[in-house]
């Protein structure tokens, strides 16, 4: 018989939830609850999630009435322990049987690797979804996890807000379930101030939407951007401005709002003095709003999404307008009054400000990175080095300004603007701004010499020193951001494309503490474990892990090696004779592990045909392979390994490599030796499941 496909909805009503947990707290509620069903023999044929700032939504189509009917058999003791040689049964048999409900002669025989054993075959009845769903769903929601989590009352249950209602159907019938005091039924809740009062009542999933957007809700986040993108279009168009685009916000915004009216507002010119990034910050991180320009510059007009319908939105604009104006009244009053000084005056107020506690202040701290940065200026851009020292004298300088203390997320961006305002050169100002560079992923990174030596400097101060004192990161904590500052470095060294190793930049950074540190090479090595580590975690993301390993064992020193091999082996990916290729790879570097190979190949000693065809091959790309992988011409190096390929495999075919002759097979060994060396320089193909 054909079991029924059924609709399930679950809402959960919550008081507000913070916009940055909303969309994640959803997506996993509806991971768990997939789960759940699919252990359960109940798989959905598709399960979404939606959410508000007011509700979690998983709405799960095409769950199963019931589960199938299935037989299911258990193997018990053996057949020879269950019954003795006259077949009568003994203890074993007949507790088996009865652990399982059986009478002794219902047991069967199951074999099994050659051995005979009773077993219990059992008809076992489905059971319908909605008995099996209300454990279900507390157990997916109590195993839920937020990034913070609240109590409220006399309950004991935690949650990310207190929970008010909730909503559970099966097609039209309520699953009987309770959470946290409240119990499920099939109603829902309008707009706080826009729908109707009280609850209201639901048919069934198909009938959710309906009452929702009668009453003032857009489920989904999805439409509800896609409401405010048009709404700005329309702005755009009327008034000759043009949208900052800005996801981030939009995503934040999105989940701040069930309903999205959007507005424009303006502001004083006045404020347009000021660097754009203080509008733009203030507007986006303390009041959600979007940002417009007008003829490439900050235009004075903001667009606010508000969450109501108002008779006169007029009035919402004034009160947005006001507090903004308040804010950058301030921010105003800030940026004149440190203009009153150059940025050189604030380094001293840094000898307050404590970097860590062991490691000393910011201005011990901005000491440092002169000394370190100049020294990674020698090692890469001589050019750059009074550049880039000029700018760690100053770099940290705008922590001690009254914006920065106003607004911490323009740190660096002031530093470039008051560095300017004080006469430093563009290169000095550019460089204080470009050493917090990149900020988070997928940040652009710096592009002058003098912030990138700068950039590097302060990530490696901050490893050096953090990893002496032991402030090591935990598999869930990272309170020094030192993973932040390893994959910084690692990216602007693969990126950028740096010709020095990582552990000579390791080294510097230690040394730059003198004595304070005085094991170095074994500190070195910590750290080097750690940024590796993150290299790897980060190399995977667009590699297979297995390439990534094999490229990183044949040195991980320059990352930007380490990266554009992995593209070379990544692009041998698509070939049909891929795994043979990689088999033919391992198969001259395993020959030679393990064994004791003396000197060098002699090729005057007597060869098979295909052994010397390998060595004359060899021979002949042997030199341009070197020269290949000294000027880091990965890809062209891997062709010419493919290409010899071919006659590997017909070596492998033909000559027996560990013969009885020792002297020959010794011989054979050297050859394959210096082959695989060459294939070790470039990654240990031994690594790579093919």
């Amino acid at each position: 018989m054909t079991i029924a496909r059924l609709d399930f909805l679950l809402e959960i009503g919550v008081e507000e939830v913070p916009a940055r947990m909303v969309r994640e707290s959803a997506e996993n509620l509806a991971k768990l609850l997939a789960g759940e069903l699919a252990s359960a023999r109940l798989e959905a044929a598709s399960v979404k999630s939606l959410a508000t700032p007011r509700r979690l939504v998983v709405l799960a189509g095409g769950v199963p009435e019931r589960q199938e009917d299935r037989v299911t058999e258990k193997r018990g003791p053996a057949r020879s322990a269950a019954f003795d040689a006259q077949g009568v049964p003994t203890k074993a048999g007949i507790g088996f049987a009865r652990s399982q409900g059986l009478d002794v002669t219902e047991l069967i025989t199951i074999e099994h690797n050659g051995i005979e054993y009773v077993g219990a075959r059992k008809q076992e009845k489905g059971e319908a979804a909605l008995a099996l769903l209300p454990g279900m769903l507390e157990r997916s929601i109590t195993t839920l996890r937020f990034p913070k989590s609240m109590r409220w009352g006399a309950q004991k249950q935690a949650f990310v807000r207190p929970v008010h209602w909730i909503l559970a159907m099966l097609d039209g019938r309520v699953v009987d379930f309770e959470y946290s005091g409240v119990k499920a039924s099939n109603c829902t809740m309008g707009h706080r101030f826009m729908g109707k009062r009280g609850m209201l009542d639901v048919n069934d999933p198909a009938d959710y939407a309906r009452v929702l957007r009668e009453n003032f809700v857009m489920l989904d986040p999805e439409e509800r951007k896609n409401e405010i993108r048009s709404a700005a279009r329309r702005f755009e168009q009327d008034l000759g401005i043009e949208l900052i685009e800005d996801d981030e916000l939009l995503d934040t915004v999105a989940h701040l709002v069930e309903l999205p009216v959007p507005a424009v507002g303006m502001y004083d010119e006045k404020y347009l003095q000021m660097p754009s990034e203080v509008l733009v910050t203030s507007m986006k991180n303390h009041q959600k709003f979007f940002a417009f320009r007008k003829d490439g510059k900050l235009a004075n007009r903001f667009l606010v999404v508000n969450n109501t319908r108002p008779l006169d939105m007029s009035v919402v604009l004034r009160g947005n307008q006001r507090v903004l104006r308040a804010r950058l009244e301030d921010a105003l009053f800030f940026f004149g009054e440190d203009r009153k000084k150059p940025l050189s005056a604030f380094v001293e107020k840094l000898a307050d400000q404590t970097f860590l506690a062991g490691l000393g202040s910011m201005k011990e701290k901005s000491r440092r990175l002169a000394t370190l940065s100049m020294r990674y200026a020698g090692e890469l851009f001589p050019e750059a080095a009074a550049s880039a020292a000029a700018a760690a004298a100053l770099c940290k300088a705008d922590l001690a300004t009254q914006m920065v203390g106003e607004f911490p997320e323009l740190q660096g961006v002031m530093g470039r603007e008051y560095a300017l305002a004080s006469g430093e050169s563009p290169e000095v100002a550019v460089a204080v701004f470009e050493h917090y560079l990149p900020r988070f992923s997928g940040d652009a990174l710096p592009a002058s010499w003098p912030g990138l030596c700068l950039a590097l400097a302060d990530r490696m101060d901050t490893l050096a020193g953090c990893f002496h004192l032991k402030l090591v990161p935990t598999p869930t904590k990272d309170p020094y951001g030192l993973r932040r500052a390893s994959l910084a470095a690692v990216r602007i060294l693969a990126e950028k494309r740096i010709p020095v190793p990582l552990s000579r930049l390791v080294q510097l950074s230690i040394e730059n503490y003198g004595s304070m540190v005085p094991d170095v090479a074994a500190l070195a090595d910590t750290i080097l474990d750690f940024v590796r580590g993150r290299m790897r975690n980060w190399l995977a993301g667009d590699f297979a892990v297995e390439v990534v390993d094999a490229c990183m064992e044949a040195g991980a020193d320059f990352p930007f090696d380490v990266r554009e091999k992995c593209a070379a082996v990544t692009s041998l990916r698509g070939r049909p004779d891929y795994a043979s290729l990689i088999t033919s790879f391992k198969r001259v570097i395993n020959i030679t592990r393990g064994e004791s190979v003396e000197g060098k190949f002699d090729p005057g000693m007597p060869l098979e045909p295909s052994e010397e065809a390998l060595f004359r091959a060899y021979e002949g790309i042997g030199p341009r392979l070197q020269t290949l992988l000294q000027s880091r011409q990965f890809p062209e190096v891997l062709a010419l390994l493919v290409d010899l390929r071919p006659i590997v495999d017909r070596f492998f075919d033909d000559v027996l490599v560990m013969c009885d002759d020792l002297a020959v097979r010794r011989n054979r060994l050297a050859l394959l030796s210096t082959i695989g060396r060459s294939f070790l320089e470039f990654a240990d193909f031994t690594r790579i499941l093919a």
